[in-house]
Order: structure tokens, then sequence, then C-alpha cells
């Protein structure tokens, strides 16, 4: 994300305290006993939002994102419920999202925003 953020803003702005940290809502993604990512979704009334969707970089690419975001899709489609998310206009996962069934909502100077609607029977 660093190279993302400084393509946008300019340079990157890290805490370095322990402090600062917060792990409401996140999950490790394990393969094998390994952890390879997290994922932090936020349930909403009327969806659910993916604040952070992140693969380590040896284990992109062999779907583990696809199914862990399919997964949480799908688990607030159970509930009648969209899935949003946004990314930043620097980083290229909106072909990734786009490829998972999401469409472009709308886009600021920073971000693009992405839903996915509940599957109709």
């Amino acid at each position: 994300m660093r190279s993302y953020a400084e393509a946008l803003w300019g340079d990157w702005n890290q805490s370095d305290t322990v402090e600062s940290l917060d792990v409401a809502g996140h999950e490790v993604i394990e393969l094998n006993g390994k952890a390879v990512g997290c994922i932090a979704a936020i349930w909403h009334e009327d969806h659910i939002f993916i604040e952070k969707l992140y693969i380590a970089p040896a284990y992109q690419s062999r779907g583990i994102g696809t199914y862990v975001l399919n997964t949480k899709s799908h688990q607030a489609a159970q509930h009648g419920l969209p899935t949003k998310l946004s990314v930043l206009n620097t980083n290229p996962a909106d072909r990734f999202y786009e490829r998972a069934g999401f469409a472009l909502e709308a886009e600021t100077l920073e971000r693009r925003r992405f839903s996915k609607a509940v599957p109709t029977s």
C-alpha cells in the first residue's frame, strides 16, 4: 500500500506506536496454517464495507483474495446486503474487483468506490 499512497499523496506517514493499531473487524487469512493476509469488514445496516483486503505478494494471483472476497460478499447477500469497498486511484486492484462482480459506483480524485449488488433469484 505504501507505493500507492506515495504515488497519490507524495509521502507515507507511518505510525510507530502500538496504541495506534485498530484491529477491530480484522480477520487473518491463513493458508495451510500460515498467515498470508487479512481482511477487515464493517457491517452497516444497509451494506457491508470491505475496509481492507491484503494478500502477501508471494500469495497473490492464487485465487485467495477472490475466495475471501466472494465469501464476505456471500455472507452479506445472505443478509440481503450489498458489498461495498473503495480503492485508491493509484492502486490497480480495480480490475480485480471488477472481475469479482463489483461495479464502479463513484470516483473522486483519490478513490474509486465499488459495489456488488445482492444477487436476485
